[in-house]
Order: C-alpha cells, then sequence, then structure tokens
C-alpha cells in the first residue's frame, strides 16, 4: 500500500473517529470488505476498524464523503423532532408555543342575601400570571371588586348585572371580559309573632307563625330544646293549632326553610301561655308579626271573654299600605315604608273597653 493511500485511510479514519465523537454512524454497507491479508482492489484501502476496503482519493472521488453538520444543517429535508428546522412547532422550540390562552375560569356568581357579606374570589387561568381585575361598569350598590375578590354587603334584593374584565402580564397585555348575573336574595326572617296569642285551657286553639323574604312556600318545624303546650302542634305551613290541656308558660323552637335552590333557614325561640278561660274582656293577642316591603300582611286579632266586639284604631298609624279594618280586626295589605310603627287598637264589648299598643317593623 502506498503512503499517499495510507494517508487517505488516516484521513478517512480521522473523520470517521471525529463523527464517531459526535455520535454520527455513517452507513458503509455499499464497500467491499478487506480480503484476510488485509488487501484491496486498486484504488482502495483497508479500513482495519471496520474491515472494509474505502477509495482512495483521486479518480474515485472525494477522500472522505461530506458529512452532514447535525448543528447548521439547514436543508430543510429532515424537518422531524429536533433538527431546529423552520416548520417544526413542536413544544420546546424556545417559546414557539405561546401556551394557554387567557380565560375567566368563573362562568357564574352565586346567590348572596341581602344585609349579609358577601365574597367571590373570581378565577383566571392562562396567559401570563398574575392577573389584574376590573369592573368595566358600576357594581351594584354596596359592592366592590379588589384583587378579583367580589365582596360587599347587598342593601337591595334582585338581580344586578356585574361586568369585569382580566388582565395579564403579556406584552402586549392579553384581556378577557365577562358579564354576570348577580341574584340577591330577599332575607329570610321569621316574623313571629313573638309571642303567641294566648291559649285557654280545653279551648280550640289556632295561631298563624309568619316568615318573610327568602323563597316562598316556607316549610316550618319545631326544634329541640323548646316545648309546645301539650295539646298543641305545630303545622309544616306554620299553624298552630290543638287545645291545650296544660296551663303554664312555654318557649317554642320554631325553624323555617325557604324553597330556593339554595335554601336559606333560620330558627327563633316564641313564647306562649295556657290559662283558664277569662271571666272578662282581656286581650288574647299580645304581639303582631314583622312585615316585608311589598309583601301581603294578614293578620287577625282575638280577645277573650266576649262573643261580640267592636274594633277601633285609637291612636297612632299603622305602616303605609297596611289599614286597620275595625269590622274584623284584621290587620292587611302590603306595605310600602319600611320602618317601626306604632298604634293603638281598642277592643269594646258592652261596657268593657280595652286597648293595646302593636308596634310592626316593616324590613
Amino acid at each position: 500500500m502506498s503512503t499517499r493511500g495510507l494517508g487517505v485511510s488516516l484521513v478517512v479514519l480521522g473523520t470517521l473517529s471525529w463523527a464517531a465523537a459526535c455520535q454520527f454512524d455513517p452507513d458503509l454497507s455499499r464497500f467491499e470488505p478487506c480480503a484476510e491479508d488485509g488487501t484491496c482492489a486498486a484504488g482502495y484501502t483497508c479500513l482495519e476498524p471496520r474491515r472494509l476496503c474505502l477509495p482512495d482519493c483521486g479518480a474515485q472521488g472525494p477522500c472522505a464523503p461530506e458529512l452532514p453538520d447535525a448543528a447548521t444543517d439547514g436543508g430543510g429535508v429532515d424537518a422531524g423532532p429536533g433538527d431546529g428546522g423552520p416548520t417544526d412547532a413542536g413544544l420546546h422550540d424556545g417559546g414557539v408555543d405561546a401556551g394557554e390562552p387567557l380565560s375567566l375560569v368563573t362562568l357564574g356568581l352565586p346567590p348572596a342575601t341581602e344585609t349579609r357579606q358577601y365574597a367571590e374570589t373570581l378565577q383566571a387561568r392562562g396567559g401570563k400570571p398574575p392577573y389584574l381585575f376590573r369592573a368595566t361598569e358600576a357594581l351594584p350598590q354596596g359592592f366592590m371588586l379588589d384583587d378579583g375578590v367580589l365582596s360587599g354587603k347587598p342593601t337591595t334584593a334582585g338581580t344586578f348585572r356585574v361586568a369585569v374584565e382580566v388582565r395579564d402580564q403579556s406584552s402586549p397585555a392579553a384581556s378577557v371580559s365577562r358579564a354576570y348575573d348577580l341574584r340577591v336574595r330577599p332575607l329570610l326572617r321569621l316574623a313571629g309573632p313573638g309571642t303567641l296569642v294566648n291559649g285557654y285551657l280545653n279551648n280550640a286553639y289556632a295561631e298563624q307563625i309568619s316568615a318573610t323574604g327568602g323563597t316562598p312556600p316556607y316549610t316550618f318545624t319545631s326544634e329541640a330544646g323548646g316545648q309546645l303546650p301539650p295539646g298543641l302542634r305545630l303545622g309544616t305551613e306554620g299553624g298552630v293549632t290543638g287545645t291545650p290541656n296544660d296551663s303554664g308558660a312555654y318557649t317554642l323552637r320554631v325553624r323555617v326553610t325557604d324553597s330556593d335552590p339554595q335554601p336559606q333557614t333560620v330558627s327563633g325561640e316564641l313564647d306562649v301561655s295556657i290559662s283558664s278561660p277569662p271571666l272578662l274582656l282581656e286581650w288574647a293577642t299580645q304581639d303582631v308579626p314583622e312585615a316585608r316591603l311589598g309583601t301581603p300582611y294578614h293578620y287577625v286579632l282575638k280577645v277573650a271573654g266576649a262573643s261580640s266586639v267592636t274594633w277601633k284604631l285609637e291612636a297612632g298609624n299603622t305602616p303605609p299600605g297596611i289599614g286597620f279594618d275595625a269590622q274584623k280586626g284584621v290587620l292587611e295589605g302590603a306595605p310600602h315604608q319600611t320602618g317601626s310603627y306604632g298604634f293603638t287598637i281598642s277592643a269594646t264589648s258592652g261596657l268593657s273597653e280595652i286597648n293595646r299598643t302593636f308596634t310592626i317593623m316593616v324590613h
């Protein structure tokens, strides 16, 4: 083998060694194997590590194949993952993928309740945190939006619009807007009366417990810790009926639940007294229920010790919208102004006249 041929083989070997260091493995299967004594045909030299005959420089072609440079290949023939070609849109190409777009995750707001503290955190995702929230329209009275938290204490029941925008920290910033309906429920109250009408031994008894606000109809139940007079029962619609058979002062604990999909529940204690029937005219009604703005109101006043009575509004004023029917002894109407209203009613039977002052609170 000539010196020139040996040099060529060394050049090829060195090139292949460098390629191996770069983990490049060219396909040499097209070359003939060396003879057992290490010789090759004219113009070829045996590459001992592979036992293959490689061409010498000269007429056979270049001394070594042109090896592709993995770092600089811009031919675009192989555009697969890892090639770095301009057509690769994978997830690891230095920011080509912009990630999940900004969105508001919160799709709706839970209901609020008038006069009760409310707080709901709006949720966003995607884009580039941290996020900036702002109201794009005036918020309902009593509410504020701070750092994505909608909070406040609503004063009025109803359905209100809440329009919100969220921005991220991209440059330019991405933004998403959404308008929500916020339902503010009327606050459920156990309206009473706080002291039920007096009952009399072995006489039929009837009283109506009321509720206001929330979502009618209501369900009334007795709770542990209270006691109805023996002989009386509480119906699910709030009526207390029966015939008492034991005298004394009793306190019953009543629970009322409304019909909202997310129901409100409130409990309260109510007093009632049972005694022997009176010999003289006396007031059986001790108290009257509370009222709610715009809600129908109806309550029957009662006395004992007389079969017929003449009623009269003696002094004060009933709430605007609630009148007193002196023919029936009934307070009824629909109040249209809030506040506390005191008035005095007289009941007359024969020569007996009794007066009582009542107060109606309108919420």
